[in-house]
């Protein structure tokens, strides 16, 4: 039921809008009275009705400085002018304050009761209108995630529409060049077998508002984080100006994430971040998604948290000599192999293709050499065909010993623990 305060200086046409319509059989209660403006604003205070009828002519304070000092302390009754015909004119200005309607003295019931009926219809659609959009407002985080997912599974639909969708949906992103990223466990099934689902979620969360705090705090980036079924972390990012944001600013935004992340997770739980992109449009971002996946699962020194782009590591643009090294590295792991071997393979320098390795790729030749045959040596172990020595010797250790110890350095766990978990 909505409530009405009736603001008026003559007591009779107090007492006649109150007692002569019976105003609960329509949906109205009557909770106070005033004669004048100051007392009106007084029990507007105290009662903060739906409605207000005022006359618009009152001693002390009349009904527009009684709109405008209402107004003023952010009381927002829907109000209802009652003037005599020669202050018509004097009464329209009452509705830069707001007003709802106004209505000339004498005043016949019907019309009033038709005026505060269409008064309170508004009122009850502007309340179901709030209703559906706190509703909506607080399943948007979902909805932004889910046209977020499909933009990155390719399903979204023609570049025109996605643009109009997205600023429907107030995410806080333009559409030029945004870079995706992807945080994920080096070794996602160790930690499904190791922890409980409620756990992997608690994992996920932290992730979650460690990749914020530092992207879109101390960085200055703006975008958005989310979780893909509790497997890997995806961030969009964007500065305010693309060509201010070159990829090393973003790697280095990423190893200063993976430093945190290392000292309150432990260096047991390794993850990577793969980078992809730009996107030139919306439609690209699959594109670029897929980029960032393959960054992460392409590579990866396993037991030690790293940075990749897509274009790194032979990804994307990469010197043709590194590419055939790298080639050359994967083909032949299970053999004895140096730089100067390579070198001489590829008709150069050895220094000169160390020079390559660390301007192109980022890491040494030999960080290259242990991650590809580690990695290969993971493969190995979850098929659960080999002994450990004949694992050894297929990534190109002679040393059993040695490489069960490199192997937990850099997994955290030995050989024959990790094929247990993994197999």
């Amino acid at each position: 039921m909505l409530t009405m305060l009736i603001v008026d200086d003559e007591y009779w046409v107090r007492m006649g809008i109150r007692e002569t319509i019976h105003w609960e059989s329509h949906g109205f209660q009557i909770i106070g009275e005033a004669g004048n403006g100051r007392e009106g604003l007084a029990a507007a205070a105290a009662l903060t009705p739906d409605i207000i009828i005022t006359d618009i002519r009152m001693p002390l304070m009349d009904g527009v400085e009684f709109m405008a000092e209402l107004r003023a302390v952010g009381i927002d009754s829907r109000i209802i002018v009652l003037s005599g015909y020669e202050e018509f004119d004097y009464a329209r200005s009452a509705i830069r304050f707001g007003a709802s309607a106004y209505l000339l003295k004498p005043i016949e019931n019907q019309q009033l009761v038709e005026t505060v009926l269409s008064v309170g219809g508004s009122i009850q659609e502007a309340r179901k209108a709030k209703q559906h959009y706190d509703e909506l407002k607080e399943e948007l985080p979902a909805i932004q995630k889910q046209f977020i997912l499909d933009l990155l599974a390719g399903s979204g639909g023609a570049e025109t529409a996605l643009r109009a969708k997205w600023n429907r949906l107030e995410l806080p992103l333009s559409f030029e060049n945004p870079m995706v990223l992807v945080l994920k466990p080096l070794d996602l099934r160790l930690l499904t077998r190791q922890f409980s689902r409620e756990q992997l979620e608690a994992f996920g969360a932290t992730l979650q508002e460690r990749f914020a705090a530092v992207f879109f705090g101390p960085w200055g980036f703006r975008g958005m984080v989310l979780d893909k079924n509790n497997e890997e972390i995806i961030g969009i990012i964007q500065a305010d100006h693309y060509e201010e944001m070159p990829i090393a600013t973003v790697k280095a935004a990423c190893r200063e994430l993976l430093a945190q992340l290392s000292q309150s997770l432990g260096r047991e739980y390794p993850l990577t971040i793969g980078i992809g992109g730009p996107a030139p449009a919306l439609t690209g971002l699959s594109g670029a998604y897929q980029e960032a996946l393959t960054a992460c699962e392409h590579r990866g020194l396993p037991g030690l948290s790293r940075v990749y782009w897509a274009k790194d590591d032979g990804v994307g643009d990469c010197h043709p000599l590194v590419k055939a090294a790298v080639a050359y590295l994967r083909q032949h792991l299970e053999r004895e192999i140096t730089v100067e071997l390579v070198a001489r393979e590829l008709f150069v320098s050895p220094s000169h293709l160390m020079h390559l390795f660390k301007a192109e790729l980022g890491k040494t030749f030999n960080d290259c050499l242990v991650e590809y045959r580690i990695e290969r040596a993971k493969e190995l172990l979850r098929e659960n065909s080999y002994k450990i020595y004949e694992v050894c010797a297929k990534v190109g250790y002679n040393d059993t010993k040695y490489f069960s110890q490199l192997f937990k350095k850099v997994t955290g766990f030995s050989p024959s623990e990790y094929g247990k978990i993994t197999s």
